[in-house]
């Protein structure tokens, strides 16, 4: 009898350091409280929160993860440098605001307005700016955007009116229907004196709107512009190589000079374009004959 009660009173310590153990873990104060949730989508592993309504920076924040926003209101506000991962901000409110050097990794960002913001030297990498629900993107209107940099984001239905997008960098992006409207791509360097810089690589941007930009000599390679507007465009000595090259509308389009080398072409009058000076690779010779309706016979042999 006296062993099995030894044995009893040795299970009963045993349960009763676990159970002091585990009081112990529940009062320490952890950032995350709930297990990661893998997002089949995106591939990122998201922590679901509540939604938070205020966000307060202090001096030393310079990290925000695993947290999800709504409804901010920071219009004029002045937070550089902030990395956001792993967040998803709705519905709110950036605009005039200063957030130079702003970092967002894997990140959802929807319906937020950035008109008129700093975003100098922004970071955004495998980023969601498209809400499928809402079928739209964000706002970046008149915002300036220099040296800021996209990679493998959906930016699509998002607009940049006006923006100040030098050296701006779009890589391996989804961007249909994105309004670039008279977005400058350019710094001026005399009155009389224009320089452009731009990287939109790899990005689908079907359906977008360019009129009115100047991308001449910016790397445009291996990008889809599927009935795009072109209207009134400057592209000369652009590189536009392996590109689908098919705009709705191109009147007043200049490809002087422009690398057209293994692009494919369609839906393009070429007399009304000026492809003085355009490369191209022997095989796409074709594509101008047969524009021009010149009927082409072999050689005798």
């Amino acid at each position: 009898m006296s062993d099995k009660s030894d044995v009893n009173q040795r299970i009963a310590k045993t349960l009763e350091k676990i159970k002091n153990s585990l009081d112990k873990k529940s009062n320490i104060k952890t950032e995350n409280t709930t297990d990661p949730i893998f997002d089949s989508d995106t591939g990122n592993l998201n922590t679901p929160t509540k939604e938070e309504e205020t966000l307060n920076i202090s001096t030393e924040t310079t990290l925000i993860k695993d947290r999800k926003f709504t409804n901010l209101n920071w219009i004029k506000h002045n937070h550089q440098e902030l990395t956001f991962k792993n967040c998803t901000i709705s519905n709110s409110d950036f605009s005039a605001s200063n957030l130079d050097g702003l970092r967002l990794i894997h990140c959802k960002i929807f319906n937020c307005d950035f008109e008129k913001a700093s975003i100098q030297d922004g970071f955004f990498e495998d980023c969601e700016f498209y809400d499928k629900d809402k079928q739209n993107g964000c706002r970046f209107n008149l915002a300036d955007l220099k040296r800021t940099e996209f990679y493998r984001c959906n930016i699509s239905m998002s607009t940049f009116k006006r923006a100040n997008a030098f050296q701006i960098v779009v890589n391996e992006c989804r961007a249909q229907g994105c309004d670039f409207q008279f977005t400058n791509f350019s710094h001026v360097i005399s009155r009389t004196a224009l320089f452009s810089s731009a990287f939109l690589t790899k990005t689908d941007f079907r359906y977008s709107n360019f009129e009115g930009v100047h991308l001449e000599k910016c790397d445009l390679s291996e990008s889809k512009f599927v009935s795009v507007i072109f209207s009134k465009v400057n592209l000369e000595e652009a590189n536009l190589t392996n590109t689908i090259f098919s705009p709705s509308h191109y009147d007043g389009l200049s490809l002087f000079k422009a690398d057209l080398r293994n692009a494919e072409l369609t839906n393009i009058d070429i007399r009304k374009i000026d492809f003085t000076g355009v490369k191209i690779f022997e095989w796409q010779q074709a594509f101008f004959i047969e524009n021009l309706g010149i009927i082409v016979y072999p050689d005798k042999t």
